[in-house]
């Protein structure tokens, strides 16, 4: 049998009433008590690395994550992340990001209702996650909503329904309901290398939404605080306002912060489809202005290779390649 690695972060997953609402109280070992049919995947050995709310979540417990899959990566075939869904496409984004050549899964899960809520989603959740760890995948997955996805393309779309989770802008790897599970047409990556962590994020990366109004000075008031990246959320295909009005000209303030060395990536505010900025003029001059299209990939995407880019110091080149 495999052997699996159980890392446990709280989340709604492992939550238990308290007087201030649910709050993370769950181990995994509880939790694997609670469901000993998991057993049938291998033997599961866990931890409990730490144990919050996945809102308050930072860069440096993405980091931690990390340190402990690497810590154990040579003991264990696979590893289930157990995590709350309000954070988990930004988890399996970094964690996908930070991991180079992983060749074994890498499984962040979450649910929207606590393992012992009545119809809960988090055993089925759980079911399909260690399924996924103990089959032949590599790399960094996100399983929620009745998805297994690959982790740079979950998104959490619903605050309440339990397809929270989906895969946006690339088909999901597989499906499931209860136990059963359907294996879509999903060709494996083949390892391409000696498995690498990158440790190195730079924090000072904001996500800054276009809307009408939007004043340029926000943004160069990004700069004078020291941020070194800034994801731009744009309309439609990757339309950026240009105005004879040098307030509201935000081509050119992109223009500044471009250089200055800040690296500006644009995003779309739809949720599928990306940009395509070379279809109209505001996304023409856009580019013409230094700004990055980021494709298809979401604003959590696109914002952590940002992060991990720049904290590996990656010349402004290599990062266009990367996008």
């Amino acid at each position: 049998m495999k052997n699996l690695c159980w890392l446990a972060t709280g989340g709604t997953i492992a939550s238990r009433p308290s007087s201030n609402g649910l709050v993370p109280g769950f181990t995994a070992q509880e939790m694997l008590d609670m469901l000993p049919e998991l057993k049938k995947y291998g033997n599961i050995d866990c931890y409990d690395i730490m144990n919050l709310d996945s809102t308050n979540l930072q860069p440096h417990d993405w980091q931690f994550i990390a340190r402990c899959i690497e810590k154990y990566y040579t003991q264990y075939d696979g590893f289930v992340i157990t995590h709350g869904t309000d954070t988990l496409s930004w988890t399996s984004c970094a964690l996908s990001c930070m991991l180079e050549n992983p060749a074994k899964p890498i499984v962040v899960i979450g649910s929207q209702f606590t393992l012992e809520e009545e119809n809960t989603d988090a055993k089925e959740n759980l079911n399909a996650a260690f399924a996924a760890t103990a089959s032949k995948l590599r790399g960094v997955y996100a399983v929620c909503g009745g998805q297994i996805i690959s982790g740079l393309w979950a998104k959490k779309i619903y605050s309440e329904d339990l397809r929270s989770i989906q895969s946006v802008n690339m088909p999901p790897v597989a499906t499931f309901c209860g136990s059963n599970i359907t294996w879509l047409d999903f060709v494996c990556p083949p390892a391409a290398g000696e498995f690498k962590v990158h440790y190195e994020l730079e924090e000072k990366v904001a996500q800054v939404k276009i809307m009408p109004g939007l004043d340029g000075e926000i943004l160069a008031a990004l700069a004078d605080l020291g941020y070194k990246g800034i994801v731009l959320e744009a309309y439609g295909a990757g339309g950026i306002p240009f105005s004879e009005n040098e307030n509201k000209d935000i081509d050119s303030a992109v223009k500044r912060l471009t250089e200055q060395g800040i690296v500006c990536v644009c995003v779309t505010q739809c949720l599928y489809d990306g940009v395509h900025m070379n279809r109209y003029e505001v996304g023409i001059k856009a580019v013409e202005a230094g700004i990055i299209p980021a494709g298809k990939y979401s604003a959590e995407a696109a914002t952590v290779k940002l992060m991990t880019a720049l904290g590996r110091k990656m010349t402004f080149e290599q990062i266009k390649q990367l996008f």
